[in-house]
């Protein structure tokens, strides 16, 4: 009888193994909570959006469409600033929003722009601009209707992840083909910095 137990023992302890190591890997992080303080990393664009969307929808707000170009005028910014270790809307002196959106030929009615520094997940950023007056009010502008966003690192920063929220509208096209309004407006929304 006491043969057959400790011949039970080890095939039990064989089963236990065999199911932890079948067991499924963990679901994977959201990517909202993805840290972006890597070389690699990338904000999820469309996962800001949706994020974004949702909170627009609950004060009654249109929601935003993601424009390729902002995405890529954002980056580029966020990486001038990552390069400088400086956050601002005008980091080295003739870069603000209306300034950027006109040398790529970016026609808007109206824009503005959320940057931050310190934030390493979309996450803390979409928080921390929520709790800023003026950032909330960009982010729940109703006359904004596309949106591009960016991150940059720097590893030598002590903020490592620079970002760039662009918020724009575009120019309303007259009878004829005529753009009325174009590059009129400008609204940017104060910068903020963490840690």
């Amino acid at each position: 009888m006491s043969g057959r137990a400790f011949a039970f023992l080890p095939l039990c302890a064989a089963l236990f193994l065999a199911a932890c190591q079948s067991a499924p890997p963990p679901p994977p992080k959201p990517t909202f909570y993805e840290d972006l303080a890597s070389p690699t990393a990338r904000v999820d664009e469309t996962k800001a959006l949706a994020m974004l969307n949702q909170y627009r929808a609950q004060s009654g707000i249109a929601p935003l469409t993601l424009d390729p170009r902002l995405n890529r005028i954002a980056e580029d910014y966020a990486r001038k600033m990552a390069a400088a270790d400086k956050m601002g809307h005008d980091v080295d002196g003739h870069s603000l929003l209306g300034t950027r959106l006109k040398s790529y030929g970016y026609p808007f009615s109206n824009a503005g722009e959320n940057v931050a520094a310190g934030y390493h997940t979309l996450a803390e950023a979409f928080s921390g601009w929520r709790q800023s007056p003026p950032h909330d009010r960009g982010m729940k502008d109703p006359d904004m209707s596309l949106m591009g966003i960016a991150t940059a690192y720097n590893p030598n920063s002590k903020y490592k992840v620079f970002w760039c929220l662009i918020l724009a509208h575009p120019p309303v096209v007259a009878a004829g083909g005529t753009l009325m309004g174009a590059t009129s407006g400008f609204a940017p929304s104060v910068g903020l910095t963490i840690r």
